[in-house]
């Protein structure tokens, strides 16, 4: 940002600057020049000639928020400052969050910054940039895939600034459970058996299981165990995959237990008289 200053004083005053300055803020009682100030280093110029005097200040910070005032003194020791000063109002550059978001919305985060010249705004995801340049990105129809991290800068000859980062949580319904067992093998009566239903959700899905359309466990495990499973357990068995934006079921898996193998052998005793 630039701010301007002309100045004069009476001329039956026979003198001339020999300095000129900046100053926000006074130290035992006397303006502290900007230039000195170890919160403006390496920020501040001044382009000062012929009774005119233009601060500039590069990488604006909301911290640069102030009255900003103008002071010169001459050889006679003179001192002159202008009052007021110029108030300067600094925002930090925001992106604005969107609410609850679902997939197939269209969603808009906006990027505000005041800034003169007027900013050129590049948007980033998780660090990688993104092709917009304007300072809203829209989405037209917003995917899972699309959830992360959001950030954008704002650029001009005087600086650049940067946001803070805001996430994007993208909502959707249980995608068709798929319903695995372990082992995959032939499966022996007395055996450790697992039923596994899983399902892409966000928020993550409760799952509840059945056999034969009778419920047997609801929750979020989406495994149903058998410790020791037996010929009693065939079926089919179906989970259901549930949350607050939608629930869905799986297709049918068929249970098979097999029967342990019983040999017994007859053992015939033959006397010899």
């Amino acid at each position: 940002v630039e701010i301007h200053c002309s100045y004069r004083y009476p001329s039956r005053i026979n003198a001339t600057v020999e300095r000129t300055f900046w100053f926000t803020k006074l130290q035992d009682k006397e303006p502290v020049d900007l230039r000195t100030d170890s919160k403006y280093s390496g920020r501040v110029q001044y382009r000062c000639h012929e009774k005119s005097c233009t601060l500039r200040i590069s990488d604006l910070r909301e911290s640069d928020s102030a009255e900003y005032k103008f002071r010169f003194i001459t050889n006679q020791d003179v001192k002159y400052s202008g009052l007021p000063g110029v108030t300067l109002s600094v925002t930090d550059l925001q992106v604005t969050p969107p609410g609850d978001i679902m997939k197939n919305d269209s969603v808009t985060l906006t990027c505000s910054s005041d800034a003169n010249p007027a900013a050129k705004y590049t948007w980033y995801k998780e660090n990688q940039t993104l092709l917009s340049e304007e300072p809203q990105l829209v989405f037209s129809s917003i995917q899972s895939s699309d959830s992360g991290q959001y950030y954008c800068t704002a650029q001009n000859e005087l600086g650049r600034r940067t946001s803070e980062a805001v996430f994007i949580n993208v909502n959707y319904g249980p995608k068709l459970p798929s319903v695995s067992v372990s082992p995959s093998a032939e499966i022996v009566e007395g055996s450790s058996v697992n039923l596994t239903c899983s399902s892409d959700a966000n928020p993550a899905a409760n799952y509840t299981w059945y056999k034969e359309n009778q419920q047997l466990l609801q929750g979020p495990e989406s495994i149903y165990h058998f410790p020791s499973i037996s010929s009693e357990d065939r079926g089919n068995y179906q989970c259901k995959s549930e949350n607050q934006f939608g629930r869905t079921n799986s297709t049918s898996l068929v249970l098979d237990v097999q029967c342990k193998n019983k040999t017994s052998a007859n053992h015939l005793d033959i006397q010899f008289i």
